[in-house]
Parts: C-alpha cells; structure tokens; sequence
C-alpha cells in the first residue's frame, strides 16, 4: 500500500469519514486493510529522569473520537498507542495486529476478533463519565493481554481462549456469558471497581471455565456458584465455602509445619475476600499441595 493511500486511509479512519469511494478491496465483506501501519507516535526530550527511570512525552498520539469503523479487516496491522473515545468498533478484525498501548473510554466493541492480536500494555477499562468500555461478542482468542489495566469494563459473550492473561487484575470488570479456556494465571476479578461501588457488580453470570487452569486465581467479594467451575481432578470445588474456610482455619492454629502455615496464609487471604455466608470456593490442588488438598478436603468433608 502506498503512502499516500495509506494517509488518505487514515484520515479517514480518524474523521470517521467513509472508504468505500478510494477503491479497496474486499476480504470476507470486509474493507481490506491487512498490515496497515498507524502514524508512529515519537518519544520527546526526558520530562524528569529518577535513578531508575527515565519519563518522556508520548508526540503524536492518534486521538480518535467519535467515529464508527466498522467491516474493517485489520489483520496483521501495527496499530501502536491509539487512543479511543466514544467510538463504536463493529464487525472488525484485528487478527494478530500489534495494538500495544491502546487507551479506551467508553467504547462499544461488538462482533469482534482480535485472535493472537498483541493488546500488552492498554488500558481497556477506563470510564468516562461513569460510562464502561463494553466488549460484545468479542474473540480474544489467543491474544495477548498482558499488562492490560482496567477500572471496569463490561465483557459480554466474549471469548478468552488461551489467551495470555498472566497477572492481569481486572478491577470491577463485568462478565457474563463469557468463556475461558487454557491457564488463567494469578488472575484477579472483583464484584466491585475500587472506589466505584455505584456501578453494577461483577457477579459471574453464566461464565464457562470449564476448560480453564485456574493457577492462583482470586475471585474478590464474589460467589462463583454462577460459574461453570472446572471438573477435573487438578481443582478443588469446595462447597459449604465459607464454613469450610473456617473450620480448617481454626485446625491449623498452631500448627508449626510448612505446608500448614503455606496453607493457612491461602486460606486466610481467601476468606477475607469470601461474601458472608458464601457457597462454593475453588481452588487448584497444586496451589495447596498435596498435604493442604487433603486437609481442606478432610473439613469439607471430602475426604
């Protein structure tokens, strides 16, 4: 693609103004713009510099407001620290496209895929005005989101298929009738975005995790009876939680050895962000040990 077609594309795409007049192609009723590469922003002179680091200023940041792209195939393009506001993004594929550094404030996203794309350090749960970003049918399949922040978004019939999430908390994140398969790895979710209890709560409606590897996942102040847990013999699906939580707590009083005290600080942690009177609990049986496995299961009455 020349340059010139290229800046006339992206004029286009920032303005909201139509393609269908410069002659592209079409891929699966999709504009055609696979490898397309975004203007990219520069680093200015140091703004302060600490004996760690060194802060400068991001220079031609694409803003994008308003605007509706929508049929657009954006496979494989390098879409680098794109800002959204108010956009609607429908229809489109961003299928292994380098889309790092992306900040977005409320957005509607909607039959999507970003399939192996790269979203490593973006910001997809800002608010504005109170307003999340919302994700509707939106295909994650093995992307790459590590690094990616969130106050809260709203996550509805998406798909989080192997992708890499290691370490991602969440936030007040709403999810329903998503589904996750593959490790899920220190992962956090929450009923509530802190400091943003007037939004409605994450309660994990209709959450398939069947298919997942829950490795040190946190689930904040919510009961994942909801959830479809996984069935395997690695987890450890605990009912009566709360009640269970405690009873094996006040056993390993005392207790010197160090599996037990490992055990106690996870169970600990886990029932001070367990719902009053909470249900069901899960667990993965590597994240205890086998000796911590088998006393939890022996006051769940298990064993």
């Amino acid at each position: 693609m020349d340059a010139k077609l290229t800046d006339a594309i992206w004029d286009r795409l920032v303005t909201g103004k139509r393609l269908d007049d410069l002659g592209l192609p079409l891929r699966d009723g999709r504009f055609d713009l696979r490898g397309l590469a975004a203007p990219e922003p520069s680093r200015g002179p140091p703004r302060f510099t600490t004996a760690s680091m060194q802060v400068r200023e991001l220079r031609g940041v694409r803003d994008i407001r308003g605007v509706r792209w929508a049929q657009l195939d954006l496979s494989k393009a390098r879409l680098h620290s794109l800002r959204f506001h108010d956009c609607i993004i429908e229809d489109c594929s961003f299928e292994g496209a380098d889309c790092q550094d992306w900040r977005m404030w409320g957005n509607e996203i909607s039959r999507t895929t970003f399939r192996s794309a790269n979203l490593r350090d973006s910001a997809l749960g800002g608010l504005s005005d109170g307003k999340r970003n919302r994700f509707h049918q939106v295909d994650f399949t093995r992307a790459d989101l590590r690094g990616t922040s969130y106050v809260s978004a709203e996550m509805v019939e998406c798909v989080f298929d192997h992708t890499n999430l290691t370490k991602v908390d969440f936030n007040g994140t709403v999810f329903a009738k998503c589904r996750f398969a593959g490790e899920l790895r220190e992962v956090e979710f929450y009923r509530h975005a802190r400091g943003q209890e007037a939004l409605s709560p994450n309660e994990m409606r209709e959450v398939d995790m069947r298919d997942a590897n829950l490795r040190w996942v946190e689930f904040r102040n919510i009961d994942v009876g909801a959830v479809l847990l996984p069935e395997d013999d690695g987890h450890l699906v605990i009912h009566d939680y709360v009640a269970t939580l405690d009873r094996t707590l006040d056993a390993l009083k005392g207790r010197s050895e160090p599996w037990a005290r490992g055990l106690a600080a996870v169970l600990a942690n886990s029932r001070k962000w367990a719902l009053p009177g909470q249900k069901v609990g899960v667990f993965h049986r590597a994240d205890l040990g086998e000796d911590g496995a088998r006393e939890l299961l022996r006051f769940a009455g298990h064993a």
